[in-house]
């Protein structure tokens, strides 16, 4: 029953981890395309919310920014996985991907801003993001579990 436990806590590891470390990778093989993109979802933010001085300024500080932003954004996203990944200090790594997945999923998949097939395309990647923000809570608060030392020893 330990090795089964072993095996599944690796395989909870990578499956988590997995998502994370895909867009960190495509980030930095694709960092010009990705980052005119976070500056066209920005620029969109900006002009959706031009009703509102304080967001309209918001915007204002965030979009020069973005490669600033980008960078942070990849940071977390590769320290946080890695982390959960080799089980050393998974919760800061739950933490950093939280705390990169809210405002990811806020300012990216912006459903209610959108008609038709955009639509439901971006409420289902905002769905998928509240899912996996689930499993992380579930990280913070138990912690992926190991009752014995294996390929993925905690620390």
């Amino acid at each position: 029953m330990q090795i089964i436990r072993i095996i599944f806590a690796a395989i909870a590891r990578f499956l988590i981890s997995l998502v994370f470390l895909a867009g960190a990778l495509n980030k930095i093989l694709h960092w010009h395309e990705t980052e005119r993109n976070l500056h066209s979802v920005l620029c969109e933010w900006q002009s959706n919310l031009g009703f509102s001085d304080n967001a309209y300024d918001c915007f204002a500080f965030l979009i020069p920014i973005t490669p600033v932003l980008l960078l942070v954004g990849l940071l977390m996203e590769l320290f946080g996985s890695l982390s959960i990944l080799l089980g050393f200090k998974e919760k800061l790594g739950a933490w950093l991907l939280v705390l990169f997945l809210i405002p990811t999923t806020i300012i990216m998949h912006q459903f209610w801003f959108v008609d038709g097939a955009m639509r439901e395309q971006q409420l289902a990647h905002f769905l998928k993001n509240m899912a996996i923000l689930g499993g992380l809570i579930v990280v913070l608060l138990q912690g992926i579990e190991q009752k014995s030392k294996s390929a993925f020893p905690k620390f």
